[in-house]
């Protein structure tokens, strides 16, 4: 059966939305592993598998249309987010114009996930809930009739008699040594890139799944969220267990890439520092290739020896989530950590030479002010990071904050709606409203990003003319307020 996994266009006058973190619109392009994997499962039960991504690719939806009218594909998939579902059940009308009834079209991701029934519009329709692999392969080989039936698959919801029909829980993946490598042969590589890097050609890469913290406004990674919107379901809002790919597993996956031509790449584990024996013993085993990589942290986990290791092994940037320099405000999110351990990071990064960027929440407790939030601010500059992320808060579904919103009464709707977190504000306190939070994240950028010292350590880092406008253009996106 031929199955076509797709990242379809946005609508008329919407931005690509950025699909592995899931919250925010794309401000550079950033390959899907999460469906790739899925696509390499797929692809080894023996179907034809193609990929394509339409949105990176820039097509407009004209071109779109006339790609699915011409296609013969017996199967789609769409691997959706919150902020993706408006294009997504788009596509789907789309395959249903073009191609009528009889493709299925398969939704797997958080946003299918949440919303199971918003996305089976007809019987042709299903959705992988949580982690979505296995279930997925197992789910295209009961369409195509491989002995298997609907109701064996764990882990799916389809249509059945008009009403809708879920299948029972999948436990999460033990062993992720056994999944296959992500189908990366399936992209065109020169359509993607990290300016923290700043070297092609560039991928992704996972090598943990989940997080054991309590943040209460956590989402991670998309794929985690998932997990986690499924796992708490059965599991009394427990969080799903982290499983830990093997150090040799990871070093092989990085073997790979650099003998396919890779020469960067970003792991984007929730964080990827969980024990100081296996961090290093992959940094000794990628130590010979020369590749650039960067990865996210917990500031708890940062020490000068794992450091040390990370950069003399390529690593040349870190993402910490710091959130806020209040204690008080740390611990209404049960941050789990402390202001000194954030600045004792920085400074471990920045002294063994390596970026660092932090990531900052705005409104994150109902006790924040403007004063409080432009203290944050200026602590962020005096730290003189290589990059900051400055997003508002917000109640993802499944979260103990959004329980927490809906209870209180600081949505500015009805209910949760998909927003933009780093432009687009839906809550709002009694202390600071919506539209001060919103003005609040743009004056943070402006702030920093045009700062002379931002421009020029970061001019020193290119390494091409091509890098250079690339990088412009994903600042240029940043800056701007729409």
């Amino acid at each position: 059966m031929k199955v076509t996994f797709l990242e379809p266009s946005a609508l008329k006058g919407r931005k690509n939305v950025e699909r592995v973190f899931g919250c925010t619109y794309s401000h550079y392009p950033f390959p899907n592993i999460f469906a790739l994997t899925c696509a390499a499962v797929v692809r080894e039960k023996g179907h034809d598998v193609a990929y394509l991504d339409a949105a990176t690719a820039g097509w407009a939806c004209d071109r779109f249309a006339e790609y699915v009218r011409g296609d013969d594909s017996s199967a789609y998939c769409i691997y959706g987010v919150n902020l993706s579902k408006r294009d997504d059940l788009a596509a789907l009308r789309l395959i249903r114009s073009r191609r009528g009834p009889r493709p299925a079209v398969i939704f797997f991701g958080p946003g299918p996930t949440w919303a199971v029934g918003d996305y089976l519009a007809d019987a042709r329709c299903f959705v992988v809930r949580g982690e979505p692999d296995y279930a997925l392969g197992e789910l295209v080989d009961a369409i195509a009739d491989k002995g298997m039936s609907l109701g064996s698959v764990k882990g799916i919801a389809y249509t059945s008699q008009g009403k809708v029909s879920e299948t029972g829980e999948r436990p999460p993946i033990e062993d992720l040594d056994a999944l296959p490598l992500p189908a990366r042969d399936l992209l065109d590589c020169d359509l993607y890139f990290n300016p923290k890097l700043g070297t092609t050609p560039f991928t992704a890469m996972l090598t943990s799944r989940s997080c054991p913290y309590r943040c209460i406004y956590c989402v991670p990674n998309s794929l985690s969220f998932a997990r986690e919107l499924e796992y708490r379901r059965f599991h009394q809002n427990e969080k799903p267990p982290v499983r830990l790919r093997s150090a040799a597993s990871v070093i092989e996956e990085f073997r790979t890439l650099h003998g396919d031509g890779y020469r960067a790449v970003s792991i984007i584990d929730d964080q990827f520092l969980w024990n100081r024996e296996r961090t290093k013993a992959i940094c000794e085993g990628i130590r010979g290739l020369r590749m650039d990589w960067g990865c996210l942290a917990r500031v708890d986990h940062i020490d000068e020896d794992v450091v040390s290791a990370m950069a003399a092994a390529g690593c040349r940037y870190v993402d910490i989530g710091i959130e806020s320099f209040d204690q008080r405000t740390l611990d209404f999110v049960k941050k789990g950590t402390t202001v000194e351990r954030a600045y004792r990071a920085v400074d471990i990064i920045k002294r063994a030479g390596i970026s660092v960027k932090v990531n900052m929440l705005l409104g994150a407790s109902p006790f924040e002010t403007r004063a409080s939030i432009l203290r944050n601010m200026r602590i962020v500059r005096e730290l003189a990071p290589s990059a900051v992320m400055f997003s508002i808060v917000s109640p993802f579904p499944g979260t103990d904050f959004h329980r927490m919103a809906v209870r209180e009464g600081w949505l500015t709707g009805e209910q949760y709606r998909a927003v933009d977190v780093q432009k687009r504000s839906i809550v709002s306190y009694p202390n600071i409203k919506a539209t001060e939070l919103e003005a609040l994240v743009r004056r943070g950028n402006w702030m920093f990003y045009l700062m002379p010292g931002f421009l020029l350590r970061n001019l020193t880092r290119v390494r091409s003319l091509r890098g250079l406008l690339r990088g412009a253009r994903s600042l240029a996106r940043k800056l701007s307020g729409a």
